[in-house]
């Protein structure tokens, strides 16, 4: 064994074992394939924890946007009441003006709502104009390639 110098660890090998040699070229392919799955799984690994930090934060902000709709109903009500209360008259007149103009603002967001959703197109008017176009096209080919037949003997 050599001397080392002081502080230095000792290393100690097998009077057997030769020294390293090249890898072979299996071996690399091997060690390459090992590293892309680990790389793979650990990537998929941090996708997936990413998502669910991004779901559990996503999923404590809509908690908080639905305590605060639950909330304003009620402040709206609140409101409706408040008003109801503060026009004169008897009390039922100030409830019946206020039903009144609720409901001429739901009849009028009704309406336009419903023109609205018939306007709307659901339907894929270019991808159905463009199928019909292909089949037609694949039709011609096809009768096209067709050797013609004669028409049957009476």
């Amino acid at each position: 064994m050599q001397d080392s110098p002081p502080g230095a660890r000792a290393t100690t090998r097998p009077a057997e074992a030769a020294p390293t040699e090249e890898p072979s070229t299996a071996e690399l392919l091997k060690g390459l394939a090992d590293d892309a799955t680990t790389l793979v799984r650990q990537e998929i690994l941090l996708a997936r924890q990413e998502l669910q930090e991004g779901l559990t934060a996503t999923a404590k902000a809509s908690a908080l946007l639905v305590a605060a709709g639950v909330l304003g109903l009620y402040a709206f009500g609140f409101l409706l009441y408040t008003i109801g209360e503060a026009i004169g008259g008897p009390p039922w007149l100030g409830f019946a003006i206020v039903t009144v103009v609720l409901l001429i603002v739901v009849a009028v967001l009704a309406l336009i709502g419903r023109n609205r959703l018939a306007a709307s197109k659901v339907a894929p008017e270019k991808a159905k104009a463009e199928l019909q176009t292909t089949a037609n096209e694949l039709k011609e080919e096809i009768t096209w390639g067709r050797p013609q037949q004669p028409p049957p003997a009476r």
